[in-house]
């Protein structure tokens, strides 16, 4: 057990460490040698190279070939990236699914993929005594909820069988757990541009979604609109279906998409 204590401690330094390197390249400073950031960090001068050649290796920093100085890595690019698209996209969509929450006088969700869930990174909740609370981070399954269909629609095949259980769970008598009756309902979800969900992961819930799309025409989100499922039956999702494609192709613009 102490081994393990003394295993987990060096690694929690070696973390410490490598972010104290990172932490020394600046606008002023993009390049700098071996010496001059063990003398920032304090860090000894071969821990230095030690942890800046491993860095190297994960591409979060390159050598300069003819300086042989450091500099910031396409790794670290390519994580920034995935931050600014999910800040970007809660930005752009806010003021626009307000406008859809004041319209249906229902909760609206901004949702994303994650593995094989779908998680939620934007809300805003209905207004009325009963509602369907939209909890921020709050992860569900994709085979029997709107905005997981709209998901596993724009995969492929091979995707989805990466991702499902053989065996479908059941949540609640509506579930489908048939997997060609899911492929079914998949194909027409591709055809219509929604998917929509009756108590297939809650009874009394009823939501539906309909994807949101990047600048490569790639679904990256999925914008829903949930509640009670005696106030979400087939007619009232009919009237609200022209808001929600909408606002799913508002975002989507905004995000760069065009479907020319």
């Amino acid at each position: 057990m102490p081994k393990r204590e003394n295993n987990s401690g060096t690694a929690i330094q070696t973390i410490r460490r490598a972010c104290s390197i990172l932490k020394c390249f600046s606008e002023e400073n993009p390049e700098l040698g071996v010496t001059t950031i063990s003398q920032k960090t304090g860090i000894h001068k071969s821990s230095t190279s030690r942890i800046l050649s491993s860095l190297q290796n994960e591409g979060f920093v390159e050598q300069n070939a003819q300086s042989s100085k450091y500099r910031l890595g396409l790794g670290l690019v390519n994580l920034a990236g995935l931050v600014l698209e999910r800040l970007e996209l809660r930005d752009v969509a806010q003021p626009i699914i307000q406008k859809l929450a004041r319209i249906t006088q229902e909760t609206i969700n901004i949702s994303v993929l994650k593995e094989d869930e779908s998680v939620n990174i934007e809300n805003i909740n209905s207004p009325q005594p009963i509602q369907h609370i939209g909890l921020l981070g709050r992860r569900t399954p994709l085979h029997c909820t709107s905005t997981g269909k709209v998901f596993l629609a724009y995969m492929t095949k091979a995707e989805r069988q990466n991702l499902l259980d053989e065996t479908l769970k059941p949540y609640t008598q509506y579930t489908i757990t048939n997997r060609k009756a899911l492929e079914e309902d998949l194909e027409k979800v591709r055809q219509q541009g929604y998917a929509v969900a009756h108590q297939e992961f809650k009874e009394g819930l009823s939501a539906v979604a309909a994807p949101l799309f990047d600048h490569n025409g790639m679904v990256i989100a999925t914008v829903s609109i949930s509640g009670p499922t005696y106030r979400m039956e087939k007619d009232k999702i009919e009237t609200y279906l022209p808001y929600l494609l909408e606002t799913s192709e508002e975002i989507s613009s905004k995000l760069g998409y065009s479907k020319l």
